[in-house]
């Protein structure tokens, strides 16, 4: 029998199992980000929620934002609309383990049912055009008339 091994945030974060504060990670190395508003993510997690395994993995919570971790490169190619925010550089803050709720940085999912970290790229990017209240982007600046 050939056993797929699904990567957790131990695997994925392992610094973040014994800190008692946030740790550094470059992001591109071995995951991608998407963020987006907090209600967003929430509404996404419904639409999706009949597929099993569910598709959205760990997230974290910050500022009214969560960050949802995708396989590194899964998400290249794709024009992610307004208002997620794909990353495939830079630093992601990750809380340790043991963040609580009312920690400003603080985990909102710690995976799926299977305990995965990732999300699957395709299911999320397909549910976006259903988030009818963040659907529309806001005009750019030069468009906007006193």
């Amino acid at each position: 029998m050939n056993t797929l091994t699904v990567p957790t945030i131990a695997d994925l974060f392992p610094d973040t199992v014994a800190a008692d504060a946030s740790v550094d990670v470059g992001i591109g190395l071995d995951f991608d980000t998407v963020a987006m508003p907090e209600l967003a993510a929430r509404r996404i997690l419904d639409i999706l929620g009949h597929i099993r395994p569910h598709p959205v993995g760990a997230a974290i919570a910050r500022g009214g934002q969560w960050v949802l971790i995708l396989r590194h490169e899964s998400g290249e190619g794709m024009h992610w609309p307004w208002p997620v925010d794909h990353r495939d550089t830079g630093l992601l803050s990750v809380p340790p383990l043991s963040a609580s709720p009312a920690d400003a940085l603080h985990w909102a999912r710690l995976g799926n049912n299977e305990g995965r970290v990732f999300s699957a790229a395709l299911p999320l990017y397909a549910a976006l055009p259903l988030l009818a209240p963040f659907g529309r982007s806001p005009r750019p600046p030069e468009t906007v008339r006193p």
